[in-house]
Parts: structure tokens; C-alpha cells; sequence
């Protein structure tokens, strides 16, 4: 379940790339400035050094479509980045950096969902920018940001279902590092992990859970039809379900790390995982 045209983002800010990265690297040489090695394993995002953030493109800077973007400037790499007129959608520390999310279009999905263009994400060495992230030919949108237990920073797309889309790491050299998704999340310090169930329908998604010692809460009797329909074909732990809009459905977990809660989008007979989260003991 797709919303947005992905090719108007990204293009929009390689086009202006294109024309900057040669000038950004001669600023960066002549400012004798160290610049990371930057590395992407995720094919549709490119990760190159940059030191000069280009404006953004003021037709499609709409920055009053959605109730939670754009957010607060928390750092100074925020700041700098919203005065070139970007919308900031998020911002995490990345070991010696800071790692900054931003947009130049903002639109309104359904169901109160923010749709979400033109997004980058821009790695800072204190105030300088040093490394930045987008989409390859507008192949794959950028969203937000938000840190993790382990240290890392995750990329979650600019879609409705805000797919997760890589994590940005730093090594003990200053390199940095986009990689692929992990096959699991660890989670609560290590006391539990979470395998990588998003967009799994919510019967393979409980079978995985499970054997990673999840354990599913029975949810209480219901009178809505659709949940009754899935309580019937084994997936007791549904927990509530709109019947409106994109069909959410929530599901409850229990394990030795705390509690595990997930949403499905669609309305499927077996809706795929949009999102989870974990509340630690």
C-alpha cells in the first residue's frame, strides 16, 4: 500500500546535487577540513560527503500539511538546516555526529497521515555538514529519523506505513556507514530481540514473535466483526481494530524484555505489519 509518487522527491534534491557536490568538494579541500569515509549498502539511498547544503526548493516548501512535522530545531545542525528553508523531521546523536532529517514538501495523507518529499538526511560534525543521504533517481523516499538502543540512527521512509529503510551507524574511525536492515532488532538493552516482521501478514509475523519468546496476550471479546474473524483463525492477541480509514489493527505480546505491541495496516485477511514497539520492563 503505496500513497506517494516516488520519483517528485528525490529527483528534485539530485537534480540541485548534481550541480553542488563538485562545488562542495572543493570547498571542503580548500577549508582542509576532514570529510568521513561514507559507505551505503541500501541501493536506493546515496551517502555522499557534501560540506555546502543547497536551499530548498521553494514550490514545493509547504511546511502546515501535518500535525507532527515539521519538529522542533533541538541543535544548532538543526537550526542551520531549517534557516536554508527545509522542514526538519528529525534528529538523533550518532556518536561523534549528528544526524539531522529534513524536507522540502510536506502533504496530508489519509486517515491524519503526513505524506512526506523531498527528504534528506544530513550528518554534522558540530555545526559543519560533513555527509548527506537521498534518494537514488527518486527511487526511495526519506522520511524521519530516530535513534536506537544500540547507537545507531533508523531511517524510516515518507510514506503512509513509514517503512524502516536502513540504519546509519559510525565506526571507531569516523566512517560512517548506511546499511541494510538487520534480520532482527535487539531490544531493552539486549534482554529481547524483535525479528524484522514489518510488512509480514500478522500470522507469519506471531509465528516469528513466538519463537523469539514473544508470547501473544488473548485480547477481550469483541464485538466487531473483524476481530472476531481473527480471534477465529488463531490470532487471539488482537487487541482492537478501526474500522475506518487504513484498517489498523493492534496486537499485544508479552516477553522476558516487556511488552510488545503491533500494528497492521489494510484490511486483508491477514493484514501485514506496518509497525511495533516495545514498552521494557
Amino acid at each position: 500500500m503505496r500513497w506517494f509518487d516516488r520519483g517528485s522527491g528525490a529527483a528534485v534534491l539530485g537534480a540541485v546535487l548534481a550541480l553542488n557536490l563538485a562545488a562542495a568538494g572543493r570547498v571542503a579541500a580548500q577549508a582542509q577540513q576532514s570529510v568521513p569515509r561514507v559507505e551505503s549498502a541500501v541501493t536506493d539511498l546515496r551517502f555522499v560527503p557534501l560540506s555546502d547544503l543547497p536551499r530548498a526548493p521553494e514550490r514545493r516548501a509547504t511546511r502546515d500539511a501535518c500535525n507532527d512535522v515539521p519538529v522542533p530545531a533541538r541543535s544548532e545542525a538543526a537550526r542551520s538546516v531549517a534557516e536554508r528553508g527545509w522542514s526538519i523531521t528529525g534528529e538523533a546523536a550518532l556518536g561523534r555526529y549528528r544526524a539531522v532529517s529534513f524536507a522540502g514538501s510536506l502533504g496530508r495523507g489519509p486517515s491524519g497521515t503526513c505524506l512526506i518529499g523531498d527528504g534528506n538526511v544530513g550528518v554534522f560534525d558540530g555545526q559543519r555538514l560533513v555527509a548527506l543521504i537521498y534518494g537514488r533517481d527518486g527511487a526511495q523516499r526519506i522520511g524521519r529519523i530516530g535513534a536506537r538502543d544500540d547507537g545507531t540512527v533508523r531511517i524510516w521512509d515518507g510514506d503512509v506505513q513509514r517503512l524502516p529503510v536502513g540504519d546509519l551507524t559510525v565506526h571507531a574511525d569516523g566512517s560512517l556507514l548506511l546499511a541494510s536492515l538487520p534480520s532482527e532488532d535487539t531490544v531493552c538493552g539486549g534482554r529481547g530481540s524483535v525479528p524484522a516482521i514489518t510488512t509480514m501478514p500478522i500470522d507469519k509475523a506471531r509465528a516469528a514473535l513466538i519463537a523469539k519468546g514473544w508470547t501473544p496476550i488473548r485480547g477481550a471479546p469483541s464485538p466487531d466483526s473483524r476481530e472476531q474473524d481473527l480471534a477465529r483463525q488463531g490470532i487471539i492477541e488482537v487487541d482492537s481494530c478501526s474500522g475506518t480509514g487504513l484498517a489498523y489493527c493492534a496486537f499485544a505480546y508479552t516477553g522476558p524484555a516487556g511488552r510488545l505491541s503491533v500494528t497492521t495496516i489494510g484490511d486483508a485477511e491477514m493484514p501485514e505489519v506496518s509497525a511495533y514497539e516495545v514498552t521494557c520492563r
